[in-house]
């Protein structure tokens, strides 16, 4: 049995790769920056936004390279960050209100694509059509 070419790469694909990975980053910088003391808001939230950034990497390099996991963690992490963002709009202090409202965007946005046929497929999740090699 030969085994099915993997699908080209969507481009909706390398954007919330990029999205991921940039998310990732911010949220980083936004839990360091209450961490050293830059920013207000409850120590708490700032660890689960750091975990959220790491997550966010993660997802970022797993999307960009199709890996299977990646497409399921990219849906629960992105439907649990709609939570964390009313949290950091609620609780963020000064800056949470954006992050938060960015976060709850992207929480409904890419679970959304990803449940598409072309992502699907390049995921390995569902049938490949001849239109996406």
């Amino acid at each position: 049995m030969q085994s099915q070419p993997k699908p080209k790469r969507p481009v909706g694909v390398i954007v919330i790769a990029v999205i991921a990975a940039a998310g990732g980053l911010l949220s980083l910088f936004g839990a360091a920056s209450v961490f050293a003391g830059n920013a207000t808001g409850p120590t708490w939230l700032a660890i689960v936004v750091a975990i959220f950034g790491v997550l966010g990497l993660a997802l970022g390099v797993g999307f960009y390279t199709g890996r299977r996991w990646a497409w399921m963690g990219g849906i629960v992490i992105y439907i649990i960050s709609i939570l964390l963002g009313i949290l950091e709009i609620v609780y963020g202090g000064t800056v949470g209100g954006v992050g938060g409202v960015i976060r709850i965007v992207a929480g409904i946005v890419i679970p959304l694509y990803l449940t598409r046929v072309g992502p699907k497929s390049f995921f390995g999740k569902g049938p490949v059509s001849p239109s996406q090699w």
